[in-house]
């Protein structure tokens, strides 16, 4: 792939896979792969080959129309700002084989400044290192862990290459509604057994933790564990089953979620260019919160209190489901897809959620020196403990990059965030982003907007 749209993804790569949760429709399992799940592979490197080590640069002009601060404005509305900024980053990514195994590192931090409004400054950091060894001719062993911190929920900055395209999981902070200081990480031990050449059984484990600012908004430790079978049908088709447990327990707010699944997956390889996954199952979840109870009118009269909070317990039976799609129409064009129902930890205001997201994402190469892409993605947040609320929105972007001299890139990108009217209390907020600025990289560097 030509050196300009490789660039153009660096420039226009925005978090879309955490705020619709495309790591997995299932609480992880991110769809059958061919004879094993492969999570986290992707880190430092694209189509398996080693690329060495890159480093890039840049600095872009940023302009925010809706800011949504964790705070409320002198009409006792939810803080809205309007604010214009620099924005200043660089990073790291690459993979290298080793003699049985690889090692994967895909770090990017960014300075963000809003001279009018320094309530928004601060730094993006985004890391993802992955290793994987082979124990013995049939048996490997993986590593992913990943770590954040942000303030931005709305494109976390627009210069790019901040979020590497694996540390999207419907674990991390999704469909956030606040641009408030999160902080996130987690870890993932993989095994994997290749039994014969058409059949893989692996098992994984996961652990995790959100933390955000703004002394209320709720924080998650988790965890789950996948047990799953895949088993090679043809050579471009495989089908996979299995098991999995997770549990959320959430911070400054008592209660948390333990559930049971099974799911069941097909994938396959639709000529030269395409690929689809499809899966499907259910989750058994108990949940233990607190809800508020009306007071009988006698006693209320009495005390003089109208409603009290009660501890409850509850089970519930939610269906899970994904689809994606990849498809490199041609040299110049490609195209993907990733929508889908999971049980997820919500975002800070639902405690255990089930959202409801779909993305798409295109790239064009065909002019001289230029790329361009788009991505759109919306997520719907159900809560499935206590109080029925829920938060619906849609992300948005258009990219533009052009090669001035050899490693330096002139980009440009626009974006569009909109709240969706819920029954959350009516919220709503359309605010956009536009950011031009320049990138440096001696070397080409092979990320993906995918």
């Amino acid at each position: 792939m030509k050196q300009k749209v490789l660039l153009l993804s660096l420039a226009a790569i925005i978090p879309l896979y955490s705020q619709m949760g495309a790591g997995g429709g299932m609480g992880g399992f991110g769809g059958p792969a061919v004879l094993g799940s492969g999570l986290g592979s992707g880190t430092g490197k694209r189509g398996g080959s080693d690329m060495g080590i890159r480093f890039f640069g840049g600095v872009t002009a940023t302009y925010d129309s809706g800011l949504t601060g964790f705070a409320l404005d002198s009409d006792g509305k939810i803080n809205n700002t309007i604010a214009a900024g620099v924005d200043g980053f660089a990073g790291v990514f690459g993979s290298k084989r080793l003699r049985r195994g690889s090692v994967g590192i895909n770090y990017s931090g960014h300075y963000r400044n809003y001279p009018s409004q320094p309530a928004f400054n601060g730094t993006d950091q985004t890391l993802g290192l992955f290793t994987n060894r082979q124990l013995t001719k049939r048996s490997t062993l993986s590593f992913f862990a990943s770590a954040m911190t942000t303030n931005r929920a709305f494109g976390n900055s627009f210069a790019g290459a901040s979020i590497d395209p694996t540390l999207g999981s419907i674990f991390g902070p999704n469909g956030e509604v606040f641009d408030n200081r999160v902080y996130f990480g987690s870890g993932n031990l993989d095994y994997s057994y290749q039994k014969s050449a058409r059949l893989n059984f692996s098992i994984s484990g996961t652990g995790f933790i959100t933390r955000r600012t703004g002394g209320v908004l709720f924080g998650v430790n988790g965890s789950t564990t996948n047990a799953m079978v895949s088993y090679r049908v043809s050579r471009r088709q495989t089908i996979s089953a299995g098991h999995q447990f997770m549990m959320y327990n959430f911070t400054r707010n008592f209660g948390d979620t333990y559930g049971n699944g099974a799911f069941g997956g097909y994938s396959v390889q639709l000529g030269k260019r395409a690929q689809m996954s499809l899966q499907g199952g259910f989750f058994r979840l108990e949940s233990l919160g607190l809800t508020r109870t009306a007071v009988d009118p006698v006693i209320a009269a009495l005390i003089g209190v109208s409603s009290v909070q009660e501890v409850f317990y509850s089970v519930s039976i939610m269906p899970t489901a994904q689809l994606s799609l990849s498809y490199q129409v041609n040299r110049l064009h490609s195209f993907g897809f990733n929508g889908g129902i999971a049980a997820t930890p919500g975002n800070g205001i639902i405690n255990t959620a089930r959202s409801t997201f779909a993305g798409a994402n295109y790239t064009y190469s065909g002019i001289r020196d230029w790329g361009l892409g788009a991505n759109v993605g919306y997520i719907k947040m159900a809560s499935l403990i206590g109080a029925n609320q829920t938060f619906a929105s849609i992300q948005s972007s258009v990219n533009a990059s052009r090669r001035l001299k050899s490693q330096i890139f002139f980009t440009l990108t626009a974006g569009n965030r909109r709240f969706l009217g819920t029954t959350t209390n009516g919220f709503r907020r359309n605010s956009y982003q536009v950011a031009a600025g320049f990138t440096w990289s001696p070397q080409e560097i092979p990320v993906s907007i995918r």
